[in-house]
């Protein structure tokens, strides 16, 4: 039998209560439950930041193509595309992205360099101009400093060109260049090969007037950049300023100044045998000038024949007023109307005489008196009509003392004045009429 006494000091096990256990569940459950949350949240997010991170490096390829420039695509270096095909031109496209692909751009634009310095004297005192260069004091050349041109007589030139070039092979340009200062430089270094051997076929005076083969000196430069396959392609070369050398340049601009003023007179010289032609002949003074020189060559050689035939050939060009198909105008076509005009006047006259003396001859025959009475005064009235001034003197007085009337004077010079005017607006009309203005 147990003991009432110890079972009743004996305290109960004790378990923890129920409702104790109930409130730690509680407390623990949210916090899982936010920290889920979050950790789902964060997961979306991550996920969707993954997936525009993959969207956007997709897309990074994407490159548009401007109207100046072309474009070629590399995949792992080597081109994308058949021969032919690879050049990329304006417009707007989708490449791998790098590392898969790469897109190469090629500025197409035509590129100007300047060669100022290659083949020109060394500039002191701070200038760059061309009287610097006269200024200065005359001294050798410095092959160091000093660029020079040597011409096909064996002499020294300076000059300064331009020169004008662009991409035309973008392949060869991007495998064999790369980079437009290194595509300069060989440019520079090509061209200047073919301004040397270009301006050693020509003398220097031709070459110090402007006078340049381009066309040779650029197909020189252009085989070299074709050899290297460097797809540049040379469009243009100018030569901006030639000059002699400081020694010798006063020597050749004086030279030069006695050429221009040789030109100009001699141009000056042409315009008036123009105008000195037009004004005795008209349009045909050229033809008649050579109608001469034939029969002064023919005088001149003796031909008798010949010079018969040239005189004949004038003679027929006066008397009709044309040579071939030009007709003769001028002062010689005035002179030759003039002598016409006077001559059918003067047999006119003389017809008109001749008829009148035979009119008066058997009138004089029976009354010789009363004929020469009226022929006296016909003679009186034809001398005292027109610009005459008449005097009257006092019968019996052998001396006369007769003064001018200023008035009359004066009316004859107005009047003398105004045909000068007359024929001179006429003269000029018919030189207007002649040169077509």
């Amino acid at each position: 039998m147990s003991d009432p006494t110890i079972n009743e000091l004996t305290p109960p096990q004790s378990a923890p209560p129920p409702a104790q256990a109930e409130d730690v569940g509680d407390v623990f459950d949210p916090a899982q439950q936010s920290l889920a949350e979050a950790l789902k949240v964060s997961f979306g997010i991550l996920k969707f930041a993954m997936f525009g991170l993959l969207v956007a490096y997709c897309l990074s390829g994407t490159f548009s193509v401007g109207s100046n420039e072309v474009a070629l695509r590399l995949r792992f270096g080597d081109y994308v595309g058949a021969p032919g095909q690879r050049v990329l031109e304006r417009g707007t496209y989708l490449a791998a992205p790098f590392p898969i692909e790469q897109v190469i751009k090629v500025d197409t634009r035509p590129t100007t360099i300047d060669l100022d310095r290659e083949f020109w004297y060394e500039i002191t005192g701070g200038g760059d101009s061309k009287e610097s260069f006269r200024s200065g004091q005359a001294r050798p050349l410095n092959p160091i400093k000093d660029g020079s041109l040597l011409t096909g007589d064996f002499n020294i030139a300076h000059a300064r060109w331009s020169l004008t070039y662009r991409v035309a092979d973008p392949e060869d340009y991007i495998t064999n260049v790369g980079k437009p200062a290194l595509g300069e430089e060989i440019v520079r270094c090509a061209i200047q090969q073919g301004i040397v051997q270009a301006t050693a076929q020509l003398p220097a005076e031709d070459f110090l007037k402007g006078v340049v083969n381009r066309e040779l000196a650029i197909g020189i430069a252009q085989r070299r950049l074709d050899e290297m396959k460097t797809g540049l392609k040379i469009d243009q070369l100018n030569l901006d300023q030639v000059t002699a050398p400081m020694a010798v340049v006063k020597s050749f601009d004086d030279v030069t100044t006695a050429e221009a003023d040789r030109s100009q007179r001699i141009v000056a010289a042409q315009q008036d045998r123009t105008r000195i032609l037009a004004e005795a002949a008209g349009e045909a003074a050229e033809k008649l000038v050579a109608l001469v020189t034939n029969y002064e060559q023919a005088v001149e050689a003796g031909t008798d024949a010949e010079a018969a035939e040239a005189e004949a050939q004038i003679d027929q060009a006066f008397a009709e007023l044309k040579v071939e198909s030009a007709m003769v105008g001028g002062e010689a076509a005035k002179v030759i109307n003039a002598a016409n005009t006077y001559r059918t006047q003067v047999v006119e006259r003389v017809k008109s005489e001749r008829e009148m003396f035979e009119r008066l001859l058997p009138q004089f025959r029976q009354n010789p008196r009363i004929i020469l009475s009226r022929l006296w005064e016909d003679a009186r009235e034809q001398i005292l009509t027109g610009d005459v001034e008449t005097f009257y003197t006092v019968p019996g007085q052998l001396q006369l003392q007769l003064n001018r009337d200023p008035e009359i004077q004066k009316m004859k010079q107005r009047e003398q004045l105004k045909n000068l005017k007359t024929e001179q607006k006429e003269m000029q009309r018919a030189r207007q009429l002649q040169t077509g203005k």
